[in-house]
């Protein structure tokens, strides 16, 4: 009896000393423990952060900075180099400069160097170098098999990544391109909507689209400092606010808030404008879910494998028939079909679109009194001229 009390008591300190944690089942989600408060306010996800949520760096390898250069805006002279009837020798030409062939670099080396060991291999043991007794691969049925009745899938596999990554990417690229033309709007509607005296309110409102845009970018893009990004934009203490929120974005839609809420405005115009607000909130909701639900992972891990496992059997099942030329021709559909799964990676142009959001944001306020004056000038002009004709 008091040794199960001495093991009850045992048990129960025990268990007071253990650290409450969540059960997460036979979720493989890895959490670090260290310093975690589940109480802290967060963003969408209790097990994770986003970038604008602190100031530590990310380390970022070659492969994810040469991504930048996916990010392609084209304007009138690109689409006419586009459309040149050189295109397709340029693009040849160029094909070391592509960052796509770097970043599968080490694809092409894995299997341009399995297939050289292979015809090493053979033609050392066609010259005696190698005891007779080492394996032939002269002839080769079952990798021949293998490649020729799972090639249907591997394209299947290729073409549904991409498929699913371009459709991501053009929705997010609709979703940023809705945000533009709001954040024009809702400009126009402050220009034009408040009193014409009030112009402290329009210049946060100026001040705080460009910031919600800024901020958005870096929430998803963390490669820049929000304080190089926003200065001269928000006042000081504006910006250390925003600096210091949990979300950077959500704070940003909100002293958008405030400042429609503390102008005089009509019920109908003071809607409009909160209509634009909700759609900045849809956007935000938008990217995080594109961010924190990938393709599923074990698609991608599947596919990646079968690529892995059917590139490196390639050779041995191409060397029967092309003996030394086995080399240059595995490289070659390495090329083709590894550039396909890293075409499914896409990256928008964010600086860009957050870029044209607060040139066209600042020149409507600037223009503002211009604007006015010469309409108004105009007007008074043509009222005039009606009196007159009018009169005669």
């Amino acid at each position: 009896m008091l040794k199960s009390k001495a093991i009850s008591n045992r048990g129960t300190s025990s268990a007071a000393r253990a650290p409450t944690r969540p059960s997460l089942g036979r979720s493989r989600l890895v959490v670090n423990a260290k310093n975690n408060d589940y109480n802290k306010p967060i963003q969408s996800n209790s097990f994770g952060t986003f970038s604008s949520q602190g100031d530590n760096e990310i380390a970022r390898s070659r492969v994810e900075e040469s991504r930048k250069y996916f990010r392609t805006v084209y304007d009138f002279p690109q689409w006419e180099k586009h459309r040149q009837s050189s295109r397709l020798i340029d693009r040849l030409l160029s094909i070391t400069q592509s960052h796509i062939m770097q970043n599968i670099a080490p694809s092409l080396l894995w299997v341009g160097g399995t297939s050289s060991l292979l015809i090493l291999y053979m033609y050392a043991l066609d010259q005696g170098s190698l005891p007779a007794s080492f394996p032939s691969f002269a002839t080769n049925p079952a990798c021949t098999a293998f490649v020729s009745n799972t090639s249907v899938a591997l394209s299947l596999l290729l073409v549904f990544r991409t498929n699913v990554s371009y459709a991501r990417w053009d929705e997010a690229r609709k979703m940023w391109g809705g945000l533009l033309n709001r954040s024009r709007d809702i400009m126009r509607q402050g220009a034009t909507c408040f009193p014409e005296d009030d112009v402290e309110s329009k210049k946060a409102l100026a001040r705080w689209t460009v910031a919600f845009s800024r901020a958005l970018r870096i929430h998803f893009q963390p490669e820049v400092r929000l304080e190089d990004e926003l200065a001269g934009i928000l006042t000081g203490s504006e910006l250390r606010m925003l600096k210091a929120a949990p979300h950077r974005p959500v704070m940003a839609i909100h002293a958008l808030s405030q400042v429609i809420q503390n102008v005089k405005l009509t019920p109908i115009h003071q809607m409009q404008m909160s209509q634009n607000l909700t759609f900045y909130q849809d956007v935000l909701g938008g990217c995080e879910r594109l961010l924190r639900a990938p393709i599923p992972v074990s698609y991608t891990r599947h596919t990646a494998r079968f690529l892995f496992l059917w590139l490196t059997v390639l050779p041995f099942s191409l060397f029967p028939t092309l003996g030394a030329w086995t080399t240059p021709v595995v490289i070659g559909i390495t090329g083709v079909l590894c550039g396909i799964e890293e075409i499914g990676v896409h990256i928008l142009p964010l600086d860009v679109i957050c870029n044209r959001i607060q040139a066209d944001v600042m020149n409507t306020l600037k223009d503002d009194d211009k604007l006015r004056g010469c309409l108004a000038e105009s007007m008074d002009r043509e009222a005039v001229n009606a009196r007159s004709k009018v009169m005669s």
